[in-house]
């Protein structure tokens, strides 16, 4: 890559007198064409509008996300080319251990104060290693992403640089992650690990173990990562989420902390640790970091009344009445933005009420959408905030009506120990509203164990109408997803045979127009399901 006077550079960095500096340094080269930004708000605009050759970023940028935030986010986002060349600026020497775990990372970072001259060689060494890569990104920009894949493949197979090989293997495991093939990224990342300890490869298969379940691996392999480059906030991040897959609420809550005091200013990490706080009863702390994500995250675009609802949930339970009013206006205002809109209106106006002492009013608030508890549209979110108002209702005034809730969210969502987890843990006051949630559980594990031995006996119309039946009276999207599963087996084994199987396919078509639509499972029985019925849409 040639720099000219044709190549434009964008310069992202909150003081005014390194941003002229950098403009001269770039200029005295014959690169005139640079445009300066201050911060990543001004920069999202920026590079979502335009492609430019150079991105020259300051790690710290002061308010908001930082360059390395940034870079990812952008990158996440498919708004920055991989053939831009992303040099970060910073004069924290610790950023060689945040840059060596990125999944993510800049094409090479320069430590201040630096000469002119530095930053040239450090530009020119990066454009190389982007002419390197340069054919696969060619075909990425055609939509050619298997082409590329076996390009990046091949590059690294026949060249002696041992970087660029590097380069070529990091990007086409990235690759094969978005394409869904972790199976073969793990390979590779495996692959680079037993030649040498490589952090960034390790937090690769950190990711991948843990979307298969293996969250105990994952763990310790982003304690590892946490313990070699502790200031990688990416790492925290998914080691909340795996905690809080397994319902622990106050480890991730801890975890999210730390990472929030190493990067105080990002909107997601604050909204996720408040999240975690209010969940495992601690309102009071979790409505300080929600507030904070709510003054930083306005003009995000990842901000939504969610949020809103997390606070006036955690304001509610810590007793400060002062906002609620105005949250509860500002949510209303945004109810088409929230999933079961309705529904979690009339949870905010109950939680309102019982932070202001009007328990009746709460109580008719929640009877208006109980119905809705049954909603399609209906999600574990929104269950969830249902039940954290109907635990707090006075149990003189409610009867056993949390019980009653509580056993039919539990009965509808609790697929695994998480979801269990999750709504034992938001009961836990509640004794009698705990125990049903429990019985809910065992009750769709025995049905759902019966079902499975009635089929390995050979019972297949037996056990497909046992969880038809359960899963209408559940509305359970696992039980829905094995029933649909064992009544196509019955459809083609009767179609197979000459034999009606009207009833059976009358029970498939009603599951799948429950069932959510782009879930892949579903998009397959669809496909099934036509197979036996060409005229079926």
């Amino acid at each position: 890559m040639q720099f000219d006077t044709n190549t434009t550079v964008l310069i992202i960095e909150d003081s005014q007198t390194v941003r002229q500096g950098l403009r001269t340094m770039l200029s005295m080269a014959g690169i005139t064409r640079s445009e300066a930004v201050s911060n990543a708000s001004e920069a999202r605009n920026r590079l979502r509008g335009k492609n430019y050759d150079v991105v020259l970023c300051d790690y710290n940028l002061g308010e908001g996300m930082d360059g390395q935030e940034l870079l990812e986010a952008m990158r996440k986002g498919g708004n920055l080319p991989l053939s831009t060349i992303w040099i970060m600026i910073t004069g924290e020497r610790h950023y060689e251990r945040v840059v060596a775990a990125a999944e993510m990372a800049p094409d090479d970072y320069i430590l201040k104060p630096f000469a002119s001259q530095l930053l040239l060689d450090r530009m020119n060494l990066a454009g190389q290693r982007k002419t390197f890569l340069s054919p696969a990104h060619k075909l990425l920009s055609q939509g050619k992403v298997e082409q590329a894949i076996q390009a990046l493949l091949q590059l690294a197979r026949e060249t002696q640089n041992a970087q660029y090989r590097l380069d070529a293997k990091r990007l086409a495991a990235e690759l094969l992650v978005n394409e869904g093939r972790q199976g073969e990224a793990l390979s590779i990342y495996q692959e680079l690990l037993t030649q040498r300890v490589i952090p960034w490869a390790k937090m690769g298969v950190a990711r991948i173990v843990a979307e298969q379940g293996e969250t105990q691996e994952s763990n310790a392999l982003l304690r590892e990562i946490i313990a070699d480059a502790p200031r990688y906030t990416d790492a925290y991040d998914l080691l909340a989420q795996n905690l809080i897959d397994d319902g622990q609420y106050q480890t991730a809550a801890v975890v999210l902390e730390k990472a929030v005091a190493i990067s105080p200013r990002n909107f997601n990490r604050l909204k996720s640790c408040g999240t975690a706080l209010l969940r495992c009863g601690d309102p009071a702390k979790a409505s300080e970091y929600l507030q904070r994500a709510v003054e930083i995250g306005r003009n995000n675009t990842f901000f939504g009344p969610d949020v809103l609802v997390d606070l006036l949930q955690a304001c509610s339970e810590s007793g400060q009445t002062q906002q609620l009013d105005r949250l509860q206006a500002e949510i209303a205002g945004r109810l088409d933005e929230l999933p079961g809109g309705r529904l979690t209106m009339a949870v905010c106006r109950a939680m309102t009420a019982l932070a202001q002492q009007r328990p009746a009013d709460a109580l008719a608030q929640l009877q208006g959408v109980a119905a809705d508890l049954r909603a399609r549209d209906t999600d574990f979110v929104s269950a969830q905030r249902f039940l954290s108002a109907a635990v707090r209702l006075p149990d003189e005034l409610s009867s056993d009506l949390p019980q009653q809730w509580g056993h039919g969210i539990a009965l509808r969502f609790a697929d695994g120990r998480h979801e269990l987890g999750t709504l034992l843990e938001i009961s836990h006051k509640h004794e009698a509203g705990h125990a049903a949630i429990e019985h809910a559980y065992e009750t769709l594990q025995q049905e759902s164990n019966k079902a499975v031995e009635l089929a390995g006996n050979g019972k297949l119309e037996e056990a497909a109408a046992m969880l038809y039946q359960l899963s209408q009276d559940t509305l359970n999207e696992r039980i829905s997803m094995n029933a649909c599963a064992l009544l196509l087996r019955n459809c083609e084994s009767r179609h197979k045979a000459s034999r009606d199987f009207a009833e059976e396919q009358r029970q498939v078509r009603r599951l799948i127009d429950w069932l959510p639509e782009d879930n892949e499972r579903v998009r397959g029985f669809l496909r099934r399901l036509q197979a036996l019925d060409p005229d079926c849409e």
